[in-house]
C-alpha cells in the first residue's frame, strides 16, 4: 500500500530561485543597481555545478529569514561573465556581501554552512 504524500511547493530549481521568493536573479546589466541600495549578499553560481546547487536551498532559508534586513541576490556567471571577471570570481559558489555603496565588504568560496552564512549575514543586519 502507497501513501499519498504532499509536497510542499520547492522555493528554488536547479535555474535558480522560483518566483515568489525572497532572492532576487541579477545580470551584468542589473549588478551595480541591485548592489548600491542597503547591504546585499550575492551568489555566484552555474546551473551546471553541483555544490551551487546543493548551497541554494540553505542560501534561500537564509535570505527568507533575513530578508527584510539584507537584499539577497543570486547570479549566474555563465549569463553573466562580466561582473564575474568584474569580481574576479574564479570558482564557484562564491558568496559576496555588498555595503550600501556597491563596496566588497567580504566573499566566501565554497560552500559555508547555513550557520557560517546566518553567522554573516546576522552580522550585516544589526547594521543595516
Amino acid at each position: 500500500m502507497f501513501r499519498h504524500r504532499t509536497r510542499s511547493k520547492p522555493t528554488h530549481s536547479a535555474d535558480g530561485p522560483i518566483e515568489g521568493t525572497s532572492v532576487a536573479t541579477i545580470d551584468d546589466e542589473s549588478f551595480l543597481a541591485r548592489t548600491e541600495d542597503g547591504f546585499t549578499v550575492v551568489d555566484f553560481w552555474a546551473p551546471w555545478c553541483g555544490p551551487c546547487r546543493a548551497f541554494a536551498p540553505i542560501f534561500e532559508e537564509v535570505a527568507h529569514h533575513y530578508g527584510d534586513r539584507v537584499h539577497f541576490a543570486r547570479c549566474n556567471v555563465d549569463e553573466s561573465p562580466a561582473t564575474a571577471a568584474l569580481l574576479q570570481i574564479r570558482s564557484i559558489p562564491t558568496v559576496i556581501a555588498f555595503g550600501p555603496d556597491g563596496s566588497e565588504l567580504g566573499r566566501m568560496v565554497g560552500v559555508p554552512s547555513r550557520s557560517e552564512l546566518e553567522r554573516a549575514v546576522a552580522g550585516l543586519a544589526e547594521h543595516a
